[in-house]
């Protein structure tokens, strides 16, 4: 994808990391997001929801949309699935398992073949970090209350993504400011969707 430089728009992402409650999202309003079918159940459910979150579950419709004509640009990680399989419910828990791996061998797929001199995320090369750099990197993300929100913005660091997508407003968004130095920036949906809209023309 051309750059800012060549085109006068906006980067457009090189990898975006799905955080844990987007694929549950994903998950939970797919009947919306992919089959673009909002039934009497589904209006219910988005009307009990807040006005910031239900403003993102319609932008991640948007950006699928766009995905399924010029491809999901996503990661997610090992730490990704084991958030998703401490899930209480085992029927949510096995259905977001199931979802999760879906998205991983997407993600592995379309990402093991690209020239490592292309600039583009390669899975199959990408360096993991050590023990200690990951120790060291989670102390630069002392803001974030979680634990295993550092992780994920590491795994995301490590994986070359440059937007980490979340809908995690009370921590991971709200600290945003302490994940930027390491060249990754913190989105809602809503944010994405504004970001690449000077390209939705070419993209749809």
């Amino acid at each position: 994808m051309a750059d800012q430089g060549k085109t006068g728009l906006p980067p457009y992402p090189k990898l975006i990391f799905f955080d844990t409650n987007i694929v549950h999202n994903l998950s939970t309003f797919g009947e919306l997001i992919y089959d673009h079918f909002l039934s009497d159940d589904m209006e219910r459910k988005i009307s009990k929801l807040s006005q910031q979150l239900s403003d993102d579950v319609f932008a991640l419709e948007d950006f699928m949309e766009i995905g399924q004509r010029a491809g999901w640009p996503i990661a997610l990680s090992a730490n990704t699935r084991d958030e998703l399989a401490v899930t209480p419910q085992a029927s949510k828990r096995v259905r977001l398992l199931d979802w999760g791996k879906e998205l991983t061998f997407y993600f592995q797929e379309n990402f093991d073949d690209l020239d490592a001199d292309s600039g583009e995320p390669s899975f199959r090369k990408v360096v993991h970090f050590t023990y200690m750099q990951r120790i060291g990197l989670a102390a630069l993300l002392n803001d974030l209350p979680q634990e295993s929100d550092r992780q994920l913005v590491i795994d995301a660091k490590e994986y070359g993504c440059d937007i980490f997508l979340t809908m995690d407003y009370k921590t991971i968004w709200r600290h945003r400011a302490c994940v930027e130095p390491l060249g990754i920036r913190v989105m809602r949906p809503v944010e994405l969707m504004e970001h690449i809209s000077p390209w939705a023309g070419l993209l749809r």
